[in-house]
C-alpha cells in the first residue's frame, strides 16, 4: 500500500486484499507518512501547537478531543470557531453555527483550561453582510459583529495573536484554512497563518486539500516541514485512531 490519502478507508482494495496476500508491505510514501506522524502527533518534541480550521466544529471533534491529551497550544479558526465563540456568549451574527454543538464547545474550552492548555479562539474577524466574492469585508471585534453579517476570516489582531502563540514551539501540525481563503478579501488571515507557519523553526505537518491548496497558493511548500497528501486519513490519525490500511499490513 502507498496510498495514504484513502488508507482510513477499510475497502477491499485497501485493507481486504491483504487477506489473500503472503507479501504485504508499505510503500515510501505510505512509509514517509507515518514516519511525520509519529514525529508531529504521537512522539512530538515540546511545545506542540494544534491549528485547526476550516467550516465545522463536527468534522474535528474527535480531533479536538484527542490532541487535548497532546498538545500545550490549541488554535482555532475558520467557521468554526464561530460555534465555540457563540458557546462563550458572544454574538456572532449570521456566521456560520452548529448550534447543537454549543454544550460541547464549552466543554471542550473547559477541559482545556482543566488541562492547562492555552485555547486560542479568535478576537477579531473580517465580516461581510454575504459571502459572495463581491462582498466587502470589514474589519469587527468579536463584540461588535452586526447582526446581519457574518464573520470570513480572522481579523489582523486575531492574526498577531496567533504568530505570538506559536513563538517557541517545537512542533505544529495545522489541519483547516482561517477563513474563505478562495475569496481574495478574506483570504489574508489564511496566509498571514501561512506565513507564520513557514517562518517557524519547528516541525511542521500540514494536512488536508484546502490546507495545501492554500499554502501551494501562497508558494510556501517548500518552507513546511512535510505536507500530507491525506485528508479523512490525516484527521483520522489526529483522532488517534489506527488506519485500515495500515493495520492490514502488519
Amino acid at each position: 500500500n502507498d496510498v495514504f490519502a484513502v488508507s482510513h478507508r477499510a475497502h477491499a482494495s485497501v485493507a481486504g486484499v491483504t487477506d489473500y496476500l503472503k507479501v504485504k508491505a508499505a510503500g515510501f510514501l505510505l512509509e514517509k507518512e507515518m514516519d511525520f506522524f509519529n514525529r508531529a502527533i504521537a512522539n512530538p518534541l515540546k511545545p506542540l501547537a494544534v491549528i485547526l480550521g476550516g467550516a465545522k466544529v463536527s468534522s474535528k471533534l474527535g480531533a479536538i478531543r484527542n490532541m487535548l491529551d497532546r498538545v500545550e497550544i490549541m488554535i482555532i479558526g475558520g467557521a468554526m470557531a464561530n460555534t465555540f465563540l457563540k458557546s462563550q456568549g458572544f454574538a456572532v451574527g449570521k456566521s456560520l453555527v452548529e448550534d447543537d454543538l454549543l454544550d460541547t464547545a464549552r466543554e471542550l474550552i473547559e477541559l482545556a483550561k482543566d488541562k492547562g492548555i492555552a485555547f486560542y479562539l479568535p478576537v477579531d474577524c473580517v465580516a461581510a453582510d454575504e459571502f459572495t466574492a463581491q462582498a466587502a469585508g470589514k474589519i469587527k471585534t468579536i463584540y461588535n459583529i452586526p447582526r446581519t453579517w457574518m464573520a470570513l476570516d480572522i481579523g489582523p489582531a486575531t492574526s498577531l495573536l496567533y504568530q505570538e502563540a506559536l513563538a517557541g514551539v517545537k512542533t505544529i501540525v495545522w489541519n483547516g484554512p482561517m477563513g474563505a481563503f478562495e475569496i481574495e478579501q478574506f483570504s489574508r488571515g489564511s496566509l498571514t497563518m501561512v506565513e507564520a507557519v513557514s517562518a517557524s523553526p519547528a516541525l511542521s505537518i500540514v494536512g488536508g486539500g484546502d490546507t495545501n491548496a492554500l499554502i501551494n497558493q501562497a508558494g510556501a511548500a517548500d518552507k513546511i516541514s512535510y505536507m500530507s497528501t491525506g485528508g479523512g486519513a490525516f484527521l483520522m490519525l489526529m483522532e488517534g485512531k489506527e488506519l485500515p490500511g495500515v493495520t492490514a499490513l502488519e
